[in-house]
């Protein structure tokens, strides 16, 4: 019969800390007590009033940071610092040296190897009490549970010179399971009417073809965002125009981007329009490839999303 060594701890913890922007207190004014009461409440109690305590922090009254994981949404960038510290009391007879840390995520239908900042690959020493730091940032592009793998080397050596040892190099691998969900939600309707003196005409596959690319975009996050720029890219065969947020306002000014409140819905058309003289490309079905959107956004804190959908093809023509 034999006996299984307990497993001794290792000397460094590792910590996986998201980094995002902080958020807006939220500060509700108190109802206003009744004239005859005696003991009145100032409605503003509630709100904040400066810096207490001395703290430097000029925003402190007006910035939080969030308490938990929070959302990760496709489209956005997901970053993390990772920290690996030495546990080791300042009397341990043991130094730790060759620090490294590799981060991979593990995506729905891949495995993405993570760069990390600063680059340096090795900590040639980590002091007790010191931490070693690494950034990491992926741009996050499929729906559906991600994980963060993170693994940890090291090598243990005596502290007292006088004890000849080569040192044990250590490892172990934590994983970090989350969840990113659709920022927006993007439905498309493509429609075929032929142009302007050619209605009339037999339709025909060497005409030029006009359509109109309807979009309609819905905001899925827990807070609002702004669209900065909604852009459809064709195929070669093709130009395009927007036809409504390049409209111009009263006085000639340009329409503001719009701005979606969680569920909000904001839609934007396209005139596609096949060029003089030239090819579309076709799928085996006979469907016409128009293109593909890309469409941009920030976050109410001024963190950006990125999105480019599939190519958009027509229904089969006749």
């Amino acid at each position: 019969m034999t006996m299984e060594t307990p497993k001794e701890p290792h000397s460094i913890s590792l910590k996986v800390l998201r980094l995002s922007r902080p958020t807006f207190h939220e500060y509700v004014r108190l109802p206003q007590s009744p004239v005859d009461t005696e003991l009145p409440i100032d409605p503003d109690a509630a709100l904040s009033q400066g810096i207490q305590g001395g703290n430097d922090f000029l925003f402190q009254p007006l910035l939080k940071l969030p308490p938990a994981f929070g959302s990760a949404y496709v489209g956005e960038t997901f970053s993390c610092t990772l920290c690996a510290n030495n546990e080791l009391p300042d009397t341990s007879d043991r130094l730790i040296s060759s620090v490294r840390i590799n981060a991979e995520i593990q995506a729905p239908t891949q495995t993405v190897p993570l760069d990390l900042s600063p680059s340096d690959e090795y900590q040639a020493e980590l002091n007790s009490g010191d931490s070693l730091q690494k950034i990491i940032r992926f741009d996050l592009k499929e729906e559906g549970n991600h994980v963060l793998a993170v693994s940890l080397e090291y090598t243990e050596v005596a502290a007292n010179k006088d004890v000849e040892s080569a040192g044990r190099m250590r490892t172990f691998r934590k994983l970090y399971q989350f969840v990113a969900a659709p920022c927006l939600s993007v439905r498309t309707k493509v429609s075929d009417f032929p142009l302007r003196g050619l209605e009339n005409e037999k339709r025909s596959h060497t005409r030029p073809m006009l359509f109109a690319l309807e979009v309609q975009l819905e905001n899925m996050a827990d807070g609002p965002i702004t669209l900065v720029q909604i852009v459809f890219v064709p195929k070669p065969a093709f130009d395009t125009t927007l036809v409504n947020w390049d409209a111009s306002g009263a006085g000639g000014d340009r329409m503001e981007s719009p701005f979606l409140a969680p569920r909000d819905i904001t839609q934007a058309a396209f005139l596609v329009k096949q060029k003089p003289n030239s090819k579309a490309e076709t799928t085996k079905d006979e469907r016409v490839i128009l293109g593909q959107l890309v469409i941009r956004w920030r976050t109410s804190m001024g963190d950006a999303g990125f999105l480019t959908t599939g190519w958009l093809s027509t229904r089969k023509r006749a």
